[in-house]
C-alpha cells in the first residue's frame, strides 16, 4: 500500500509539473515572437538584459528556502508538526530581514550607477531602465515569499498543488506582460505588471493555505535562532548554487550585453530557450520525484528510496539522447518558424549550446536524490568553483568568438559537473 501511495503521489505531481512545463514552455514561445513584433530587435535585446540582472536576486533567502522545503516535509513525514513549524517560521523571520537589507541595497545601487551606459540597452532611456529594474527587483522579492509558501504547501501533503500554484503564477505574469507589450513599448510597465501579478498570487496562495491547512499557518511563534544555525552550511551552499546556476543560465545574457551586439544577444537567448526545452522536460520528472525523496527519507524507507532513484535515473539515461538527437535534426526548422525568420540556427554555436543542455539534463537527473534530501553542500561547493572557471574562459572566448565561445565554455562546465556527481554522490 505504502509503494503504491507512494507513486500515485508521484504520478499527481508529475501531472502537475506538465501543466509546470506547457506553462513555462508556452510562455516562452509565445512571447519572443510577440515581444519581437512589438518591441522590435533593439528594444527586446534591451529588456532581455535588464529582465535577466534581478534574476540573481532569488537568492535573498540566502538559500534557506529551498533546504527548509525538504526538511519541513522530512519532518512532516516522521508526524513532527512542532518540527514542521520551527522551520518554517524561523525561515519566514530570516526572509523578512533580508527582504528588507536587499531592497533598500538594490534602491541605493541603481541610483548609483548609469544603466545604459554599463549594457547596450538599445532605445530605453536612462529612467525606463531603472524603473524596469526597480519593478523586476520587487517581483522578485515577491516570489521568495511565494516559495515559502510553497514550502508549507508540500509539507501538507500537496506537492501537486504547490505546482500548480507557482505555474499559474508564471501563466498570469506572461500574459501580463504579452498583454501591456501589445498597448504600449514602455518596458517599466511590463515588468510593473509582473509585480503585480506576483503580489496578488502571494495573498491568494496564503489564502488558501490558511483554509486547507491551518495547522501550517505562518508567522513568528516558533522561530529560533538555533534552527538558523542548524541550516546554515545546507543552506549557504544552496544559495551559492543557485548563484552558480543564475551565473550559467543568465550570466551569458549580461556578457553578450556588454561585449556584442543586442542582435547577438537575442540569437543566443533564442537559441538557449529553444536547446533548453529539454531541461524544461527534465525538470518536469526531477521535481516529480524530489518531494517523495524527501518524504521516503524522512520515514526512513531505504529500500523505497533506491528502488525510485533507479527507475528516475533509467528514465534520464534513455530520454536525454533521444531530445538531443530529436533537436539536432528539427532544431533549423523549429527555429525558422517559431521566430518567423527573425533569428536562424548557426552551427557550431547551436551544436554545442545542445550538448551543455544535455549534460546539464545528465547532472540535474543524478543531483536531485542528493538535494532532495539536504546531502548536497560538497557538491554544490564544486559547482560553484567549476562556475567561476566557465566564467573565465566564457569571458575570454566571448572576446574571439561571440556567442559560440559562450557555449563552448557552457558545455564543458556541465560535463564536468557530470562526472563529478557521478562519482562523488553521498552513499547510504
Amino acid at each position: 500500500m505504502s509503494r503504491i501511495l507512494s507513486f500515485r503521489r508521484v504520478g499527481l505531481t508529475f501531472s502537475a509539473q506538465i501543466y509546470n512545463q506547457i506553462v513555462i514552455l508556452g510562455v516562452q514561445l509565445v512571447q519572443v515572437p510577440f515581444l519581437l513584433a512589438a518591441w522590435g530587435s533593439e528594444r527586446y535585446g534591451g529588456w532581455l538584459v535588464l529582465y535577466a540582472v534581478p534574476s540573481y536576486l532569488t537568492l535573498t533567502d540566502l538559500g534557506f528556502t529551498s533546504v527548509a522545503k525538504n526538511q519541513m516535509v522530512i519532518h512532516a513525514a516522521k508526524a513532527d508538526r512542532t518540527g514542521v513549524l520551527r522551520v518554517y517560521h524561523s525561515v519566514f523571520a530570516l526572509l523578512l530581514v533580508a527582504t528588507a537589507v536587499i531592497l533598500g541595497a538594490c534602491i541605493l545601487g541603481v541610483e548609483s550607477v548609469s544603466l545604459t551606459t554599463t549594457f547596450a540597452l538599445g532605445p530605453l532611456s536612462e529612467s525606463e531602465a531603472k524603473q524596469t529594474i526597480l519593478f523586476l527587483v520587487g517581483s522578485v522579492v515577491c516570489y521568495q515569499f511565494l516559495l515559502l509558501l510553497g514550502s508549507g504547501v508540500r509539507a501538507s501533503g500537496r506537492p501537486a498543488a504547490e505546482v500548480i500554484a507557482a505555474a499559474t503564477a508564471r501563466l498570469l505574469e506572461g500574459v501580463a506582460t504579452v498583454a501591456v507589450a501589445l498597448v504600449t513599448t514602455r518596458v517599466e510597465l511590463a515588468a510593473l505588471a509582473v509585480l503585480i501579478t506576483r503580489i496578488g498570487m502571494v495573498i491568494g496562495v496564503w489564502t488558501w493555505l490558511r483554509i486547507v491547512a491551518p495547522e501550517i499557518r505562518l508567522g513568528l511563534k516558533n522561530a529560533r535562532l538555533d534552527e538558523i544555525r542548524r541550516m546554515a552550511n545546507p543552506s549557504f551552499s544552496y544559495m551559492l548554487l543557485g548563484l552558480a546556476q543564475a551565473i550559467a543560465i543568465q550570466g551569458p545574457i549580461v556578457l553578450l550585453g556588454v561585449l556584442a551586439t543586442t542582435q547577438e544577444t537575442v540569437l543566443f537567448s533564442t537559441s538557449r530557450t529553444l536547446a533548453r526545452m529539454g531541461t524544461s522536460a527534465a525538470n518536469l520528472v526531477n521535481f516529480s520525484f524530489a518531494p517523495e525523496y524527501s518524504r521516503m527519507h524522512g520515514e526512513g524507507n531505504r529500500s523505497a528510496f533506491a528502488r525510485l532513484r533507479k527507475i528516475h535515473v533509467l528514465i534520464g539515461l534513455v530520454g536525454i539522447p533521444a531530445y538531443g538527437i530529436g533537436l539536432w535534426a528539427l532544431g533549423p526548422f523549429i527555429m525558422a518558424l517559431w521566430t518567423h525568420g527573425h533569428v536562424a540556427v548557426v552551427y557550431p554555436f547551436f551544436a554545442l549550446m545542445n550538448g551543455a543542455v544535455a549534460a546539464e539534463m545528465l547532472w540535474g537527473c543524478l543531483f536531485t536524490p542528493i538535494a532532495a534530501i539536504n546531502r548536497h553542500v560538497r557538491l554544490s561547493y564544486i559547482f560553484v568553483g567549476l562556475t567561476m572557471v566557465c566564467a573565465v574562459l566564457a569571458y575570454s572566448w566571448a572576446v574571439s568568438w561571440g556567442a559560440t565561445g559562450v557555449a563552448a565554455a557552457l558545455l564543458l562546465l556541465h560535463v564536468a559537473m557530470s562526472v563529478l556527481v557521478l562519482l562523488l554522490r553521498p552513499r547510504g
